[in-house]
């Protein structure tokens, strides 16, 4: 009995999708950021349509598995000038209008100087997908990084967040490694200068 149940339990792991995923760092030096990944993803090119600036183009990196798609899009508005805070906003406008809004919230990745701020977007698409979808502005490009749960696929995972809060602009893994095991970098300074 005790091996029959063994066996059966083995089975059950062995057949979800956790044991399918071995999540990688993959590093884009092309569009200057890294990001963690359960599959390989494949560059693309795609357009993006302001209502500031026009259509403009895109570079995609995509992949799936287990009825979830992993994507990012890069948007270089390096040489626009329009405003990036208000070229964000419309993004995250423009975002919010592709289905219902399950969730918005601040985002935060890496500590100190190299700290990033964005937005998390959870929405239930028109299609039936649940998109998670982290939007960030750096090195003069509006990035989203999106883990979907496309129809039939299993909404409870964890994957699409893990995804999409995992991108980062520093492409050195081993010097963050190295910030990240120092516990004062993640000290805030709460001292006030009233000068």
């Amino acid at each position: 009995m005790r091996f029959g149940l063994s066996l059966m339990a083995g089975a059950i792991l062995l057949a979800g999708p956790a044991a399918a995923a071995d999540w990688k760092h993959l590093v884009f030096p092309d569009q200057v950021f890294v990001v963690e990944s359960p599959v390989p993803l494949v560059k693309g090119t795609g357009t993006y349509q302001s209502v500031i600036i026009g259509r403009i183009p895109t570079v995609t990196y995509t992949g799936e598995l287990d009825k979830i798609r992993y994507r990012v899009t890069t948007i270089d508005i390096s040489k626009q000038p329009a405003d990036a805070q208000n070229l964000f906003e419309e993004m995250e406008s423009i975002t919010e209008d592709q289905g219902k809004v399950l969730g918005n919230d601040s985002m935060r990745i890496d500590n100190g100087k190299l700290a990033h701020f964005g937005r998390e977007l959870l929405i239930q698409a028109k299609d039936g997908s649940l998109r998670r979808i982290g939007m960030m502005y750096a090195n003069g490009r509006l990035y989203q990084v999106e883990g979907t749960v496309l129809p039939g696929g299993d909404t409870q995972s964890v994957y699409p967040e893990r995804f999409s809060g995992s991108i980062l602009f520093d492409l050195d893994l081993k010097a963050r490694e190295e910030r990240s095991s120092n516990p004062d970098n993640f000290r805030a300074d709460t001292t006030i200068n009233r000068n």
